[in-house]
């Protein structure tokens, strides 16, 4: 394999990840004092408000997936890369017609909790805690690969140490500072990757590259057959795939977007139903346009490196031999670096470099909240120790921290070689077949039952596994980049065909629906005399 050649470590880019680093320490060491109470470390005590949770939100969501891999796949699969944000787009907007009013006003920590409290199922409570864990592994994994090859091609410093580097930061200041102390980093973070990936759009376009032309020159060398490095179907509406193929991944995307526990359980930050979904509403513009700007950037380097490749004697067009190489040594993952340093040099570079760690910082502190979240609160409080004190739940949920900072260490060791979207995109859809059925099931349809949730969480978890690690196993039109478009059906299908034939919906389902849906439930039910009071129920998921 090619090796990405050293430069010299600028001086700016060095001060701003160090800089952030330390920044979010400090954050977390002066809230530390702050969580006396679990809400407290997993929720900053349901108070914050809709433009801070919308742009924690949104830096929780845009990962290394976002910020480096999918300009890493537009300029590896060209069109294939667009599923990729158009899935991680389009699945917010599921969140806020279906989701996340529903979910704010059951009031609890945890997804878990949800499917625990809906259906009055321990058993439904630990698979659930499962998949989370699944989720957020495979999700954590990656954000820790794309800052670590940073660092790498930066530093020549070895991937295990630059790994380790990060989830020990990550990790100390999510032990310190809770959910509150991430919240507060989040968005500083957000505005950094936010602000880095607007800077490098620009200089990408000024530098005489708008996107029309970029997209017109390629499609002329791939009709004109003039550069063999154009794939087949680069700028075809399904990529290089089937569109059957094509459709799962975006069906996996969305669904997915809209199960993550990590982002489902801002929800709950929020003190109001109102507030969280005009928090979605805002996070739909924030990472809108995001997505506008990240596969441009991606095309744009793909056009200039067939430029270069062919022999174009142009200096602008030509790239360097150091950023040819950073290309070729990890394109699926470099691509926003390498049009930094092209483009504006140490300074761009020195943005790129910060705007990528903003993004990794953020994602993995929320997916370690989570985490925490499921062992510390899940297991140990619900499950095991009830009775136990708020001051022992917050100590157990640090140490739940740590435990899955080592975990998510290991995990980064193991994927050096991946790519960062694909692996993301796997999450995406474990999370689709598994917490998606069951959250939208259980928040609208009253007939499901507690054997219906386990049962769809347990084949959507299988099924998911099964067609990504026994692919080879799999007939070839089963062997696709990702399984969601087989495994969210047979989820939801289970849910429905068992909730129909093993047990009844729970006794108390119309107390619940009026919770979650309020008014108008609460006239339907008021006039069928079976609603006195709200008091009856506004306490109901605690009981």
């Amino acid at each position: 394999m090619p090796q990405a050649s050293a430069v010299e470590v600028p001086l700016f880019a060095l001060a701003f990840g160090v800089g952030l680093l330390a920044l979010s320490v400090l954050l977390a060491w002066n809230v530390r004092k702050l969580q006396k109470t679990a809400a407290d470390y997993y929720l900053a005590g349901r108070g914050v408000g809709v433009l801070q949770n919308a742009s924690a939100i949104s830096g929780d969501y845009i990962s290394a997936a976002s910020f480096l891999g999918i300009s890493g796949l537009t300029f590896l699969l060209g069109f294939d890369g667009l599923y990729y944000a158009l899935g991680f787009f389009l699945g917010f907007a599921v969140v806020l017609f279906f989701i996340a009013g529903p979910l704010r006003k059951f009031g609890q920590y945890t997804i878990p909790d949800f499917v625990g409290g809906r259906f009055h199922t321990n058993t439904g409570r630990a698979v659930a805690v499962l998949c989370v864990l699944v989720i957020s592994l495979f999700y954590t994994a990656p954000q820790l690969l794309g800052s670590a090859k940073i660092l790498v091609i930066l530093t020549q410093i070895p991937y295990p140490l630059a790994v380790a580097l990060m989830s020990g930061s990550i990790t100390l200041y999510v032990v310190l500072g809770g959910m509150r102390g991430a919240t507060m980093t989040q968005v500083f973070q957000f505005w950094v990757l936010w602000s880095a990936i607007l800077v490098v759009t620009l200089l990408v376009w000024q530098g005489g590259l708008p996107y029309g032309k970029v997209l017109g020159e390629i499609q002329r060398m791939a009709a004109a057959n003039e550069h063999t490095l154009v794939p087949e179907g680069y700028l075809g509406p399904t990529g290089g795939q089937h569109l059957w193929k094509s459709l799962s991944l975006l069906l996996a995307l969305v669904c997915g977007t809209a199960g993550l526990p990590h982002i489902l359980v801002r929800m709950y930050t929020n003190p109001d139903r109102r507030r969280a979904r005009w928090s979605v509403m805002l996070v739909l513009v924030f990472i809108g346009t995001f997505y506008l700007m990240t596969p441009f950037i991606g095309f744009a380097m793909k056009y200039l490196f067939l430029l270069t490749e062919a022999g174009s004697t142009s200096s602008f067009n030509t790239l360097s031999t150091q950023t040819i190489d950073w290309l070729a040594f990890d394109g699926q993952n470099l691509a926003v670096p390498a049009a930094a340093m092209h483009f504006g040099g140490q300074l761009a570079l020195g943005i790129a470099v910060a705007g990528s760690l903003g993004a990794v910082l953020s994602t993995t502190a929320g997916l370690l909240v989570v985490m925490s979240g499921a062992l510390g609160h899940d297991l140990y409080y619900n499950l095991y120790n009830p009775k136990a004190s708020q001051r022992t739940r917050v100590l157990v949920a640090r140490g739940s921290t740590a435990i899955m900072g080592v975990v998510v260490l290991l995990l980064g060791l193991a994927v050096e070689h991946m790519q960062i979207a694909v692996l993301v995109g796997l999450a995406f859809a474990v999370s689709a077949s598994t917490l998606f059925p069951v959250l939208v099931t259980g928040l609208w349809w009253r007939g499901m039952t507690g054997a219906g949730a386990i049962a769809g969480m347990f084949v959507g978890l299988g099924t998911s596994l099964f067609m990504i690690f026994g692919k080879d196993l799999l007939p070839l039109w089963l062997q696709m980049e990702n399984p969601g478009g087989v495994s969210v059906a047979l989820s939801f299908l289970t849910i429905f065909v068992v909730s129909k034939t093993v047990g009844v919906a729970p006794d108390d389902v119309d107390r619940f629906m009026a919770l979650v849906h309020g008014t108008s439930e609460e006239q339907r039910l008021r006039s069928a005399g079976e609603l006195k009071s709200r008091k009856v129920f506004v306490d109901w998921p605690r009981r």
